[in-house]
């Protein structure tokens, strides 16, 4: 077995014509998928922000996409968006808390193409506040939506990609290892998906079924949902700087719709955080204590009754940006650089596991030409 990069094993396994057995999946690269022109792409959480700039990103490259949120609106115009770069989509409204709701999505998304290649779990809901000034229906609510939805779609769509050998990404946060104040509810809900996927990924890999599962960590993204979160601040929220627009982190999801990474921070603000808590949470605590509470929020008065979509959706179409456009970074370099640095390693196994076929091949073939 080789190591390419720093997560994703290759194995060197003989040719199907020396041991009998199914080769690997493309020259041995583990993970690699069909391109998104030829994949069906079930998005959640689409009528918004990330999902919104994943499912227009994944239409751009002519994947059959079914997109679903609670909004109606926000979905229709996705579907639009979709249907402009010349590709099928279908909007299936649901919410994802509820199971069956979720497997009707999936339900009509094998319907309408046949079957699904990649499932994007992406729909949040949060709650700001410390965690004490939380009433029991707010906290379960956001544990509903964050965990038990993806884990719904996980249990929904899981028999339709092991016929696709497709790919199961969870769309987490680099919060799943650093809980922060004011979002005890959210972090806790992150930190219960990576471990719950930790342990459905090893599952998958002893049952050898070629369902690749991907969790993304991203920073801070610059999306509606500060001005559509309920907040007890009597402030208004906001992402913690750096802020990032959400198309170079859909750019990352839509590489692991393809090549399938097994935890990808996206964003500088990510890594340095989950670097931070591996070297000293103490340090973390006090830098919280310090700037945790005000880089939540802007200096703006928010009525703390204002209107939130934590149990019913807000009418119109948000789109994909928030109102930080002019503080919001269009590019993330770190994670650019860590996805080509893995295109190079993953070009460099290919041809490694070629050879290794190739001579395996001729090792088989040499007695033949002694007798």
């Amino acid at each position: 077995m080789m190591w390419v990069g720093l997560v994703q094993p290759v194995m060197c396994a003989e040719s199907s014509t020396v041991s009998g057995r199914r080769p690997p999946d493309i020259l041995g690269v583990v993970g690699v998928k069909k391109p998104l022109s030829e994949q069906v792409v079930v998005v959640t959480g689409a009528s918004s922000g990330l999902g919104r700039a994943i499912a227009r990103g994944a239409a751009a490259r002519g994947a059959k996409l079914v997109v679903t949120a609670r909004g109606r609106d926000g979905l229709e115009a996705c579907v639009r968006e979709a249907e402009a770069f010349g590709t099928e989509a279908i909007a299936v409204p649901a919410d994802c808390a509820v199971q069956d709701e979720v497997g009707r999505v999936v339900e009509e998304a094998v319907d309408r193409f046949g079957r699904i290649d990649t499932y994007v779990a992406n729909a949040i809901v949060t709650v700001y506040a410390e965690t004490y000034r939380y009433e029991a229906d707010e906290l379960r609510r956001v544990m509903d939506v964050n965990f038990f939805g993806q884990v719904y779609g996980y249990w929904a769509v899981l028999p339709h990609l092991r016929e696709s050998r497709g790919t199961f990404l969870s769309v987490q946060s680099a919060l799943a290892y650093r809980g922060i104040p004011l979002q005890g509810a959210y972090c806790a809900s992150k930190a219960a998906l990576r471990n719950f996927f930790e342990s459905a990924r090893v599952e998958l890999e002893k049952e050898r079924c070629g369902v690749a599962i991907s969790v993304v960590h991203p920073a801070a993204i610059n999306t509606p949902q500060f001005d559509r979160d309920r907040q007890k601040l009597g402030k208004q929220p906001q992402p913690v700087p750096p802020i990032y627009q959400p198309e170079p982190f859909a750019e990352a999801v839509l590489h692991c719709c393809e090549q399938p990474i097994r935890e990808l921070p996206i964003g500088w603000g990510a890594q340095k955080l989950m670097w931070g808590q591996k070297l000293s949470p103490r340090a973390g605590d006090l830098m919280l204590l310090r700037i945790g509470w005000k880089n939540q929020h802007t200096d703006e008065d928010k009525p703390v009754d204002s209107p939130d979509n934590l149990f019913s959706p807000l009418p119109g179409d948000p789109g994909a940006h928030g109102r930080f456009d002019a503080r919001s970074r269009r590019t993330t370099l770190w994670t650019s650089l860590r996805l080509r640095r893995r295109l190079v390693g993953t070009a460099l196994a290919a041809v490694a596991a070629a050879g290794s076929v190739e001579i395996a091949a001729h090792r088989n073939r040499r007695p033949r030409l002694l007798r």
